[in-house]
C-alpha cells in the first residue's frame, strides 16, 4: 500500500476514490432504508486535527500547542449529527494557504447535492464574516457559539438582568446576524449567533439544538482509535489516503449498525449495537476468510 499510494501525483485522485466509495454507501442507505432521501438533516462542520511530530512540511498547519506539538494535518469535515445516522458526508484537506470560507463554499455545494440540510452547526473557529456570507449564500440555517469581542461584551452587559436576550440584525464586520445571549443551567451566560428567528422565551432551546453537534466528538474518537492506520511517513498522499480510508470504514460501520438495528429491533438504535472495535475485528476476520 505504501508503495502504490506513494505513486499518486494528485491528491484529487485519492479524494475521488473517497467520494465514489462514500456515494456507494449513501446510495445503499437511500435506496434500501430511505434514510437520507426525503427528509432534512442537521449537519456539523468541524476542523479535524491530526498531530504531526515530524519535520515541518508545506502541508502541516500551525496551531496552538496541543498533544505535544504545534503542527497538525487538518481536514474540514461535514457530518450528519442525528443519532444513528452520523455519516461523514464530506472531507476536504486544509492547506495553510487555503481560505476556510472558500473550502466551506465548495463543501456545501457538494453536501447539498447529497442531502437536504436543516441546520448547520459550527464551533467558534468558524466565527468569520466570510463564513457567515457563505452560509447565507447557500440559504442554510446556521448556529454557532459567538466569540466575545467588544461588541458582544456590550450585549452581555445589556442582557445582565435577563434570562435570555435576542439582538436581531446584530452587525459583525458589516454582516447582519442574530445574536442570542442565554443563561446556562450552571448560571453562566453564553452567546450564540444564527441567521434564523429565535423567540426570547424559547432561547434556552438553543442549548439542546446545538448539543447535537457534540455527538460527532465520539465519532472522531472511534475514527482515530479504531479505524485510522498509524504511520510516520512524510508522504502527504499516504497520510491523506489513511484518513479517508478510516472515514470510509467509519461510514460503513454506521451503515452496518443501521442495517442490524432495523432488522433485529425494527428501528435505528441510539447507541451502536456493534461497537467500532468489534466491527474492526469482524472486518479483519472476513478479510482473512476471503484471502484463504
Amino acid at each position: 500500500m505504501l508503495y502504490h499510494f506513494s505513486k499518486f501525483e494528485k491528491r484529487e485522485d485519492i479524494l475521488d476514490i473517497f467520494d465514489r466509495i462514500s456515494n456507494i454507501i449513501f446510495c445503499f442507505a437511500k435506496s434500501n432504508y430511505n434514510l437520507l432521501k426525503n427528509r432534512s438533516h442537521d449537519v456539523a462542520y468541524d476542523i479535524h486535527k491530526i498531530p504531526y511530530f515530524g519535520k515541518k512540511t508545506s502541508f502541516t498547519c500551525g496551531d496552538k500547542y496541543e498533544r505535544g506539538t504545534c503542527e497538525f494535518i487538518e481536514f474540514l469535515t461535514c457530518s450528519i449529527v442525528e443519532e444513528g445516522r452520523r455519516f461523514i458526508i464530506d472531507v476536504i484537506p486544509i492547506h495553510p494557504a487555503f481560505d476556510l470560507s472558500m473550502l466551506m463554499d465548495r463543501s456545501l455545494t457538494k453536501v447539498r447535492q447529497k442531502i437536504k440540510i436543516n441546520h448547520v452547526f459550527c464551533d467558534r473557529g468558524f466565527n468569520r464574516v466570510k463564513i457567515f456570507k457563505v452560509l447565507k449564500n447557500h440559504c442554510v440555517k446556521f448556529l454557532m457559539p459567538m466569540v466575545r469581542n467588544p461588541s458582544v461584551k456590550s450585549a452581555f452587559d445589556e442582557a445582565e438582568f435577563s434570562k435570555s436576550k435576542v439582538f436581531n440584525n446584530f452587525k459583525v464586520g458589516g454582516e447582519k446576524v442574530n445574536l442570542i445571549i442565554v443563561y446556562a443551567e450552571d448560571g453562566v451566560k453564553h452567546a450564540f449567533v444564527c441567521n434564523f428567528e429565535v423567540e426570547e422565551e424559547k432561547a434556552q432551546a438553543l442549548y439542546s439544538l446545538y448539543s447535537k453537534r457534540w455527538g460527532i466528538e465520539t465519532g472522531y474518537r472511534n475514527l482515530d482509535h479504531d479505524f485510522r492506520p498509524r504511520t510516520t511517513t512524510r508522504n502527504y498522499n499516504i497520510r491523506l489516503f489513511y484518513f479517508l480510508f478510516s472515514c470510509c470504514l467509519y461510514n460503513l460501520w454506521v451503515l452496518v449498525n443501521i442495517c442490524v438495528g432495523l432488522t433485529v429491533h425494527g428501528r435505528i438504535k441510539e447507541k451502536p449495537i456493534i461497537t467500532a472495535k468489534l466491527f474492526a475485528i469482524l472486518l479483519y476476520m472476513v478479510k482473512l476468510d476471503y484471502s484463504t
